[in-house]
């Protein structure tokens, strides 16, 4: 994506100041979304990609993804590519901190930019612009997302949630009704003063009965939960746990210990077994542990069907299909991610299916790449005889586990699993196979440095 910034002669005259995205202030200009004139209502469809909502936006004429984040309180860009041009406007330079451990990361403010979500729109929308490149979620996804949106969308509006359908219904405040629900469980929203990040009351089960905990509404997290260590407060890491990469921040990557609560209880939903994350203190510094004892993520709220009312400062969680699926954690120690695509010999007897390539009609010579994003074919097809197909990488080895036993190592790439090319999976298929049926035996051809060696091992249980 070429960015073209408009009055960049504002980008040294401004004083340079931190943004804190864990403590998002009120000095910027409030950005409104709107429906219509006389609509009351939106449905929009979403991609559901490791518990992660991924939605369309369409930012001054572009079409991008961004992952839906109630964590957030700003709309922020951190993917770029060369396909098209993005305009913004008004610029200044900035500094952004969340979690991991690196310094801030330099960034972009633009104000006054267009920014539509279904038939949403906002007309004076902020947004930050962070240019180091290794702050980009695609390669872990597995396709194409440009950016996060939180505060500034649920603040308009009442979603309805279905993560079963995968679809959310937004509707304006004054014209929305709520429908009696004998099974759902409704509590307050704490924004406490001058935030705009949730909280919401849970508790979990440790060793001394169930403790009260303050946790952050975080769909922009894929994991199930986040808990912060404290002595004085009664949280501890369980005696079964291990050591692991959690996920990445905008600061670096985040390590800590994973392990298991017996029981997580919202209101009178009580889910057993919930895998639940400790990150390591050095990547928490930027977080004020006397309002919130840590996070909810995308892999519990996926089992409910929520309703999050922002103006009314409530949530209301009925449980769906994947309320009963067992929760599950990595059991390989490999961490995958998408790096690109290799050009591969076409296949004679089938006609290729290019990668993420949606249901939408296709127009001549173009093809549709995740959520309405386009590419010229030609690029994908180099000629008659060969064809792009992604290409995975090991980014991360967990330390003893099953697949650093055998020697994997990180960079590798992978060529074939149990058998089948490595590109005919997506990459959200080829994590799944290290999730579940402990024992199950794992085969991977990769190449090291030109060289191709082949490994086998089995899942296996830490906690």
């Amino acid at each position: 994506m070429k960015v073209l910034i408009q009055d960049f002669f504002h980008f040294l005259k401004k004083n340079i100041f931190v943004l804190l995205l864990f403590a998002n202030f009120t000095i910027f200009p409030q950005s409104n979304f709107r429906l219509p004139h006389g609509k009351k209502s939106d449905k929009i469809r979403f991609e559901l990609a490791n518990n992660l909502i991924i939605i369309p936006v369409v930012l001054n004429g572009v079409e991008l993804s961004f992952i839906l984040d109630t964590g957030v309180g700003s709309t922020i860009i951190f993917s770029a590519d060369n396909k098209e041009s993005l305009e913004l406007k008004n610029a200044s330079k900035i500094y952004l901190r969340g979690l991991g451990e690196d310094q801030s990361v330099e960034a972009i403010k633009s104000l006054d930019n267009v920014l539509q979500i279904g038939d949403a729109t906002s007309t004076n929308h902020t947004v930050f612009l962070v240019f180091d490149e290794s702050i980009n979620f695609s390669p872990r996804m597995g396709f194409p997302v440009h950016g996060i949106i939180g505060y500034d969308f649920f603040k308009d509006f009442i979603f309805e949630i279905d993560y079963v359908k995968k679809y959310i219904r937004i509707n304006t405040p004054n014209r929305y009704v709520y429908k009696k629900c004998d099974k759902c469980y409704q509590t307050p929203i704490d924004f406490g003063k001058q935030n705009k990040r949730p909280l919401v009351s849970a508790k979990y089960k440790t060793k001394n009965g169930l403790l009260d905990i303050r946790l952050l509404l975080d769909s922009g997290s894929g994991s199930s939960l986040w808990l912060f260590e404290s002595s004085e407060k009664g949280i501890k890491v369980p005696d079964k746990s291990f050591t692991d990469f959690l996920g990445k921040g905008f600061n670096g990557d985040i390590y800590g210990q994973r392990s298991k609560v017996g029981e997580l209880h919202i209101g009178d939903f009580v889910l057993k077994d919930v895998t639940a994350a400790f990150p390591d203190s050095q990547y928490i510094q930027g977080i004020s542990l006397d309002k919130r004892e840590g996070s909810l993520g995308g892999n519990v709220l996926r089992r409910f069907n929520l309703i999050i009312d922002y103006p009314n400062q409530k949530i209301s969680f009925k449980k769906n299909n994947f309320f009963q699926k067992p929760f599950h954690y990595n059991m390989s120690g490999l961490t995958i991610q998408h790096v690109g695509f290799n050009a591969v010999v076409r296949e004679k007897t089938k006609t290729p299916v290019l990668p993420y390539q949606t249901s939408k009609p296709r127009e001549k010579n173009r093809v549709y790449l995740g959520l309405n994003r386009v590419v010229n074919e030609k690029t994908l097809q180099l000629s008659n005889n060969f064809v792009l197909r992604p290409k995975y990488e090991i980014s991360d080895v967990r330390p003893d586990s099953p697949a650093d036993i055998v020697g994997l190592k990180r960079g590798d790439v992978i060529l074939e699993v149990n058998g089948k090319k490595a590109y005919q999976y997506k990459l959200s298929q080829l994590n799944d196979l290290f999730y579940f049926e402990e024992g199950k035996r794992i085969k991977m051809k990769i190449d090291r440095l030109g060289v191709e060696l082949k490994y086998t091992f089995f899942l296996k249980k830490v906690i």
